[in-house]
């Protein structure tokens, strides 16, 4: 999967994580670290079966993608979440 993300904070810490919720309360599993450029934007690159998680087909729960500002000890606030 490839995400274009823009309207960050320029030369932060961020993470593309799954949330359980579409406002990514609870707890979020990481899927790529990476930093925004000066203009507060960047394209994000992960692998894994991700368009079956965002969709809820098969077995697995649906999962909401997010972004967070990345913590010391892991993801911390969201700064956006996925739009439908």
């Amino acid at each position: 999967m490839q995400a274009g993300v823009g309207g960050l904070q320029p030369k932060q810490p961020y993470v593309l994580a799954l949330s359980a919720s579409p406002d990514g309360s609870g707890p979020l599993e990481p899927l790529a670290r990476f930093k925004s450029n000066p203009a507060g934007a960047a394209v994000v690159n992960a692998v894994g079966p991700i368009r079956q998680l965002v969709s809820g087909n098969g077995d697995a729960a649906r999962r909401d993608l997010v972004i967070a500002r990345q913590g010391e000890d892991g993801p911390g606030e969201i700064v956006q979440a996925q739009v439908e």
